[in-house]
């Protein structure tokens, strides 16, 4: 038995307490209901957004926050939240069938962690690099000083010289 009276909030509200344009609420809302994700809705065929909403949706911006398409991020909430056993019928999240939806979590899960370690290998990568361009230009600015250096020495030998040794 659910509360009847559960909390639910409107697109801007929603928008506000996730920090984005209702645009991009509507867009992520439209690929979760691609992939079965169901939200409540008003007479005028308007989203109402529940508590539960809001957390698979908040999960949602996390995935995106980590660079991951907007599909992906969609089928992994889903993936997520579709097995949930408190889902009301007709209302919010879909029960779907549990061993394919654990299946499909746990390969969106591998295929994350895999995008993670990869992205933490580019990261080192660029930072070597980074540290190596460094060093180059450390040993450039070396040379440019040790040559004006030289060239310093060279301007107070000639300027020691009288004039009419010049060809010295």
């Amino acid at each position: 038995m659910g509360n009847t009276f559960e909390r639910t909030y409107w697109a801007n509200d929603v928008a506000d307490l996730l920090g984005i344009s209702t645009s991009a609420l509507r867009k992520w809302s439209l690929r979760l209901e691609a992939e079965g994700y169901r939200f409540i809705r008003d007479e005028h065929d308007r989203r109402a957004y529940r508590e539960a909403d809001l957390v698979a949706l908040r999960k949602m911006k996390e995935f995106l926050s980590a660079k991951m398409s907007l599909e992906n991020a969609a089928k992994a909430v889903c993936a997520m939240y579709l097995t949930r056993a408190d889902a009301e019928p007709g209302t919010g999240i879909v029960p779907a069938d549990k061993e394919r939806s654990d299946e499909r979590y746990f390969s969106l899960e591998k295929r994350f962690d895999e995008f993670l370690q990869k992205q933490e290998a580019f990261h080192q990568a660029l930072l070597e690099r980074i540290e190596e361009r460094d060093k180059r230009l450390l040993q450039a600015m070396e040379a440019v000083l040790e040559t004006r250096k030289m060239l310093a020495a060279a301007q107070e030998e000639q300027a020691k010289r009288k004039w009419w040794q010049f060809w010295k």
